[in-house]
């Protein structure tokens, strides 16, 4: 592990080194500097990002390039942007991201067809506004995976089909649905419709159910309930996304590792799929902690509003990515994914709490030379 003692030259070079192309992976002593290249005989290395217009600068692009060998896009996939009303359809940002992942040889996941969230609810609206028949939310259901997975038909590895179907109130007894529009117009058969749906327009695409929380608690077993249904039912799912928005007060190390050897019972791969290690405030993949709206130091923390990472928080952040590397490579053989959920500590969901490996100024953190010094051979 770097020490963050280190002069402040050493970083500079650092992060020189990590702006070299993809095919130089190594320093002079043969340390590795690319995080795909590091990993590329264990899983695939990714990270969330969309062309909007807040545009990503050269620094940016060639610190994805040279890291990473596969991208999600953060939203310009979600319901809302893709199909915002019945019968229109907005593609340009998805298009570029496309774009660029074929040009720069990136692999692609889609990111997401079912939501509770960012879904319009017109999908949801029949007649003079009233609730929608079961034939109809069927039908729109198909329509808008049919055409989305049949854009992208051949040039997406895999797709987030379902996302976050498991409510946070705890009930290990049964699968626990969330109450979303899906289930209420349709009923519980919408999960298996929603694979059936894409995987009838791309037979060749990875199908997955993505959730936060799932590795541990009455969550975790509220998702073995659910997959193993959808096994049981025939259901073409290849793999389940834990998505791992953790933090420093949230380190379910024992608990995620024995989540990942249930989920390889059932016959599952299993994707890393949004993770981050937030320094301060709450962690998991609601947008406010459960049961009630967000603390006034949780909503500045969100903004940005406070003061930079201690010498001693950066060291227990970058001991905490390399403890679930470690876990990760434990698992290398039912593990095919782990995505960073962001660039940088200036593009993430989670500003001003400092989640990733590299900082709001494109410069490796302590956790990044952590994560690459868990290499194990």
């Amino acid at each position: 592990m770097i020490s963050i003692r280190q002069p402040a030259r050493f970083y500079i070079g650092l992060c020189l080194a990590m702006l070299m192309p993809f095919h130089s992976t190594s320093d002079a002593a043969g340390q590795p500097r690319s995080l795909g290249s590091t990993y590329k005989s264990d899983f695939l290395i990714g990270m969330a990002m969309d062309f909007t217009s807040n545009e990503l600068t050269p620094t940016e692009l060639e610190l994805i390039k040279s890291n990473f060998n596969v991208v999600t896009p953060e939203n310009s996939m979600k319901p809302d942007s893709v199909h915002p009303a019945e019968g229109r359809w907005t593609w340009g940002n998805a298009d570029k991201l496309v774009q660029f992942c074929q040009e720069n040889k990136i692999q692609i996941i889609g990111h997401t067809l079912v939501w509770h969230g960012q879904t319009g609810k017109w999908f949801f609206k029949g007649e003079n506004g009233q609730p929608v028949s079961r034939d109809v939310a069927i039908e729109r259901l198909k329509e808008h995976i049919h055409t989305e997975v049949g854009r992208y038909k051949g040039k997406i590895k895999g797709w987030d089909v379902v996302n976050e179907a498991i409510n946070d109130k705890p009930n290990g007894d049964s699968e626990n649905l969330r109450n979303n529009g899906w289930l209420e117009a349709i009923g519980l058969d919408y999960i298996n419709l929603a694979f059936k749906f894409a995987h009838e327009v791309d037979p060749n695409a990875e199908l997955y159910y993505n959730d936060y929380n799932i590795e541990k608690g009455d969550k975790h077993k509220s998702s073995m309930l659910l997959l193993k249904r959808l096994v049981k039912e025939g259901v073409p799912i290849a793999a389940v996304g834990i998505q791992g928005h953790w933090g420093l007060n949230n380190l379910p190390y024992d608990e995620l590792d024995a989540a990942i050897a249930d989920y390889k019972s059932l016959g599952l791969k299993v994707n890393i799929s949004e993770m981050d290690v937030v320094i301060t405030g709450q962690g998991g993949g609601q947008l406010t902690p459960a049961g009630g709206a967000a603390s006034a130091h949780e909503r500045d923390s969100r903004r940005g509003a406070r003061t930079p990472p201690t010498a001693q928080q950066l060291k227990q952040q970058a001991d905490a990515y390399a403890t679930f590397f470690k876990i990760f490579q434990k698992h290398k053989d039912v593990i095919e994914r782990v995505t960073l959920w962001g660039l940088s500590d200036a593009r993430t969901w989670r500003p001003g709490q400092a989640p990733l490996l590299f900082d709001a100024q494109n410069s490796p953190k302590p956790a990044f030379a952590a994560v690459i010094a868990a290499k194990q051979p």
